[in-house]
């Protein structure tokens, strides 16, 4: 990647790389700093594959940071200063940085730990999973997997330089690589949203409009909230909009096209051990009720359908409509979990050998009568109750035809609710629960939520996803019914 961005620089000198809030790095300046501060950490004296810790305070320069740790041979961590310090310190545990940088106008280079962890040099990056389905792991990702990613992209979209891309992930969340590694490698400018916008979903759209921003990628979970901060705004410059990281479903995509009325719409899938994302679908302008299909693999990856028994990694011969685990095989996924994280099931089910990563996941899909790929929703999201299995995804797709309802979680309740399965949805309309109720129960019949619970708004991780576990705390303590309207039961 750094050859490559530095190739694009050299060819586009004077044009705008990085615009941020109080500065902008031309492409001529990225390289020079990129020089500059590759010279400072090859002094460091640490050995090829280090982990070197990314603090990003500014992130108008994490790229020449990024760039220049991997033009050292050392592997980065990026660090969102704005995450909880518990979280902050478990990861800086877990990572064992041999340096910890700040990076703003300047690289504050600090010690890291006296035994450092070391990597492959092949190595693009150590990224860690959300944590919203259980506790976060550490991934070693695949530089190569980058960068096939953005060469597909860049074709896929048919980026031009100039094109603006906005740069609205957070550090610690993988997408941010889409957005900074498109741009930069292809003469696009890369358009950074200040802090404070990043953390104020009113701000949000008026931003992406003022700044004329062409391409975005995005949470759904997030991107609802966006919308419902800023209703009738138009984001007219808009021209490409990439979600990922949750099951898309055709309401969020009807919202978001009143909004941004010239928008594409495509839907990416691929968990992070496989390092981005290795299914794509192009929402069509009459999108496919419920949720949304991802599509086909990109080159060079391979859907590998398993049994969706417990811990079963034969893969099965059936077509059609019947539900498999979703496996993937690529030569461009990570190298593996980090050592000390996850479970030796976990450990089992990410492998790397022969130059290809296979990845058995714990995600549920079936192929649609295109030939695409529909996830369905997780193995863990068929939950036992009084005998019956119900599907927690499921009543979550069946809650979103409710007009008012932005955003829909369901979680089984601990033993101090009986097991209870529990919606809560995300509405501004007080009677949104009595109506999810009787059309739930109507739908799905003894399928259906125990209770239905609305809120003003639903947990969020800091990468933009419902957080599952801070919804489920909320239950056991009593908090979500402190702050919820009033319960309807089915």
């Amino acid at each position: 990647m750094v050859e490559r961005v530095l190739t694009a620089a050299a060819l586009r000198p004077l044009a705008p790389a990085v615009r941020g809030p109080r500065a902008v790095l031309r492409y001529r300046d990225l390289s020079d700093l990129v020089h500059a501060w590759t010279a400072r950490l090859s002094g460091s004296g640490l050995p090829a594959g280090t982990v070197a810790a990314l603090e990003v305070t500014d992130p108008t320069y994490l790229a020449p940071a990024h760039l220049a740790v991997r033009a050292a041979g050392l592997v980065p961590m990026l660090l969102d200063p704005n995450l909880p310090p518990a979280r902050r310190d478990a990861l800086l545990e877990t990572g064992r940085p041999g340096l910890v940088i700040g990076v703003s106008e300047d690289l504050a280079c600090g010690p890291g730990v006296a035994d450092p962890r070391v990597l492959s040099p092949d190595a693009g990056y150590l990224g860690f999973t959300s944590g919203t389905q259980g506790t976060p792991k550490g991934i070693v990702s695949n530089e190569a997997g980058v960068s096939h990613f953005v060469s597909w992209e860049a074709a896929a979209l048919g980026l031009r330089p100039g094109t603006a891309v906005a740069l609205i992930s957070p550090p610690s969340f993988e997408v941010v690589f889409r957005e900074l590694f498109l741009t930069l490698t292809t003469g696009a400018e890369l358009v950074v949203a200040p802090p404070a916008v990043r953390a104020d979903p009113n701000a949000v759209l008026p931003w992406l409009a003022e700044q004329d921003v062409e391409v975005l990628h995005a949470v759904p979970s997030l991107a609802a909230r966006w919308l419902a901060a800023a209703p009738g705004l138009q984001l007219n410059r808009l021209r490409w909009t990439l979600f990922a990281g949750e099951p898309l479903h055709a309401a969020q995509v009807a919202a978001w096209r009143e909004s941004a009325p010239h928008t594409e719409v495509v839907n990416l899938y691929g968990p992070s051990e496989t390092t981005l994302a290795k299914f794509w679908y192009q929402v069509p302008a009459e999108p496919t009720a419920g949720i949304q299909p991802v599509g086909q693999p990109l080159p060079g990856t391979r859907l590998r359908r398993l049994s969706p028994a417990p811990n079963s990694p034969q893969e099965q011969t059936s077509v059609g409509d019947e539900v498999f685990r979703i496996g993937i095989a690529t030569p461009h996924g990570s190298f593996g979990y980090l050592e000390g994280t996850g479970t030796p099931t976990d450990h089992a089910s990410l492998r790397r050998r022969a130059g290809e990563t296979e990845f058995d996941s714990q995600d549920l899909g079936r192929l649609d009568p295109n030939g695409n790929l529909v996830v369905t929703g997780r193995r863990d999201s068929r939950v036992k109750r009084r005998g019956v299995f119900v599907d927690l995804g499921l009543i979550e797709a069946q809650a979103t035809w409710e007009s008012s309802v932005r955003l829909a979680c369901c979680v089984q309740a601990g033993p101090e609710r009986g097991g209870a399965v529990v919606l809560v949805v995300e509405s501004a309309d007080p009677g949104s629960a009595a109506r999810l109720t009787r059309e739930l129960r109507r739908r799905l019949g003894p399928e259906a939520p125990e209770e239905v619970v609305a809120v003003a708004s639903l947990p969020l991780s800091p990468n933009g996803k419902i957080d599952r576990r801070a919804v489920a705390d909320r239950i056991a303590t009593g908090a979500l019914y402190a702050t919820g309207q009033p319960r309807q039961g089915c």
